[in-house]
């Protein structure tokens, strides 16, 4: 996806200005809204924002106050859930309020007369969601398809510091979104717009008045797309970051190029101020490994030390906002508490080690031509070993030390570091994703095929098995996997889970009644390699294609046939490369006269983990071909 950078300004101070908030035209509806019986621009939409909108400015005391306008037409029964409204906002310290909340059901009768009716205040609820952010919660009364849903309300922060990101684009399509921010008079902010060239902006700035005005209309819906890194990387959005403020001294200047970000980071009390510190109650451990010869080994028993006594609270963080200290001792903490706990402990015990922020896939790439901190949602530690990177996070309980985390793979990081820091690319070629797959059955008189199965997951196939086995439970497990398609499991049994060394090994027995018609028997070739659904059918693409890694995928069977059935056709052998030759396919099927058996294989070869979304109508192309020959069957015919 190219990202059109629009602009970056910074905005002058200007004296405090005031601005109409109350959304005058709020509670009305025009005749063409009522008509509209779909999206001009996306005619299979379920609903449709007629209007986003909101306005941000500061009050006397400098606080943010944000005025919000939503208006959403409900155009089919699955828009109906939009009745379900949730709006965050940050209750820690009461940084945040929620007030002056309005909303309003509209209805147009058969006789063209409107109807309105307003969510009463008992209705509108408001509840803790995790120790930063509350809910304010309410559904809208009274909707059906063709109503009109709207609501307006606003925040009050204490403090820019709250200033998000405005997004025009949403799940559903928008018609219409403006946004206008007035700076307090003693901040600067730059911006950035990140959009498509095929999707025009206004912009309308005025620096007399510290004031910008952006507008932009006919968004299609973004949702989420298969293999799609974060949606956020794809959304046309506004983005903003605070640059200088004058406290009445002269003027602070923030972050403009990422130098000046490591040195802010390591400066940060919060974040370089907790490196290099003494975990209590640690000493007698990091002595010991210390004693260990090699640093690999060295990093393994560190990282499973700090997996082993800390626990992750579920909140991401770059930071040690209650200190690294105190994390240890209530044994929980941030992701940024425990990985900066992690670093400490890799550099008592004399390795070469580095704090990085981190942007995992699901919160969105990171732009390297804008020195923006809020880019990154985390700290991981890296390791330097004889020249090796080795990325370790340890809130991730299932990836061992010498592999990459998969969440980080194909992503832009940041090591801080004043002599070794910048901007890395992480990427890992050398472990992928493998599973081996082998089944020895046969085909009784009725069309039962019964048989054993050996599977073999290594790499990051492994991780991703063993995570669903433990989080999902032995029999969830099976049923996701293996226990579809009128296929039974019995005798399961899996092999190496705690040792992350080896691979995950499932042997077990399996039956399917096999399709038939008439003196017909319809035996699959394509049996538990996962290829049981084409993810890429859309015609249309707006993301990038992101596996995260390599993939090799190869299964073997042998298979005994009836004596009273004899083959009528048997599929002929395929070996499929893609120009580049970044994916190959193989299928064989053989039949072997002096054993009455089918001797089976297919081999999936996936040598390249990121598509760009232009590549799409290949990689679409190809998966159609691949699926297709997975659907051929070997078919036999009764004697």
């Amino acid at each position: 996806m190219k990202i059109l950078l629009l602009s970056v300004a910074l905005l002058c101070c200007a004296p405090l200005c005031s601005h109409a908030q109350d959304f005058p035209d709020f509670g009305t509806a025009t005749p063409d809204e009522k008509d509209m019986k779909e999206c001009p621009f996306d005619k299979d939409a379920a609903a449709v924002y007629l209007m986003r909108e909101a306005i941000s400015l500061p009050d006397d005391d400098a606080r943010l106050i944000t005025s919000y306008h939503v208006k959403i037409k409900i155009l089919k029964d699955k828009g109906l859930d939009e009745a379900n409204i949730t709006i965050p906002y940050y209750r820690k310290d009461d940084f945040e309020n929620i007030e002056n909340l309005d909303a309003i059901t509209i209805n147009t009768d058969e006789n063209g007369q409107t109807n309105t009716e307003k969510v009463s205040k008992k209705a509108v609820y408001k509840k803790d969601y995790n120790e930063r952010l509350g809910l304010v919660t309410f559904t809208f009364p009274n909707v059906k398809v063709g109503s009109i849903i709207e609501y307006r309300y606003k925040s009050y922060m204490k403090n820019y510091s709250g200033l998000h990101d405005w997004e025009f684009q949403m799940e559903l399509p928008v018609i219409t979104s403006k946004y206008t921010l007035t700076v307090a008079p003693h901040l600067e902010f730059s911006y950035s717009v990140r959009k498509r060239q095929d999707f025009p902006i206004v912009i309308k700035p005025d620096k007399d008045a510290a004031r910008l005005y952006f507008e932009m209309n006919s968004l299609p819906g973004l949702d989420k797309e298969p293999y799609m890194d974060a949606r956020e990387d794809y959304v046309q959005k506004a983005v903003f970051q605070l640059t200088a403020y004058n406290n009445g001294y002269g003027k602070s200047t923030y972050m403009s190029n990422w130098d000046e970000v490591i040195k802010n980071m390591l400066e940060d009390k919060d974040f370089g101020s907790q490196i290099n510190k003494n975990i209590p109650g640690t000493s007698s451990f990091t002595d010991e490994v210390r004693k260990m010869a090699a640093d690999e080994v060295k990093m393994k028993a560190v990282y499973n030390y700090v997996r082993k006594n800390m626990s992750w609270n579920d909140l991401y963080s770059k930071w040690a906002t209650d200190g690294v200290k105190s994390a240890w001792e209530k044994k929980s903490g941030t992701s940024g508490e425990v990985n900066l706990v992690l670093i400490n402990l890799l550099k008592e015990v004399g390795l070469e080690v580095y704090p990085v922020l981190v942007s995992e896939r699901f919160h969105g790439r990171v732009n390297p031509d804008i020195p923006f901190i809020d880019q990154f949602n985390a700290v991981f530690a890296c390791v330097m070993i004889k020249g090796t990177k080795y990325f370790l996070d340890a809130t991730d309980t299932y990836t061992p030390a010498n592999m990459t985390p998969n969440d980080i793979l194909n992503t832009t990081a940041l090591v801080v570091n004043k002599k070794k820091g910048g901007l890395i690319n992480i990427t890992n070629d050398s472990l992928q994703y493998n599973d081996f797959i082998s089944t020895s059955g046969k085909v009784d008189a009725e069309g039962t095929l019964s048989g054993e199965a050996y599977v073999k997951n290594s790499g990051y196939a492994r991780i991703e098995r063993i995570s669903l086995y433990k989080r999902k439970g032995k029999e969830k497990y099976i049923d996701q996997l293996y226990q579809k398609n009128g296929v039974t499991i019995a005798d399961f049994e899996m092999q190496n889970v705690d040792n992350d060394s080896l691979p995950a090994e499932q042997k077990f027995n399996f039956k399917t009644s096999l399709s038939s018609s008439g003196d017909y028997l319809y035996v699959p070739l394509n049996m538990f390699t996962g290829f049981d659904n084409n993810p890429f059918l859309s015609k249309e693409r707006f993301s990038n294609v992101n596996f995260g890694y390599k993939r090799n995928i190869s299964l073997h069977a042998y298979i005994e046939l009836p004596a009273n059935y004899v083959i009528d056709a048997l599929p002929k052998a395929v070996r499929m490369v893609t120009p580049d030759k970044d994916i190959e396919f193989v299928r064989t099927a053989e039949f072997d006269k002096g054993t009455n058996s089918l001797i089976l294989s297919l081999t999936f070869d996936f040598k390249k983990s990121l598509y760009e979304y232009e590549e799409y109508p290949v990689l679409r192309e190809v998966y159609k071909r691949i699926f297709e020959y997975l659907k051929e069957p070997v078919v036999l015919k009764k004697k």
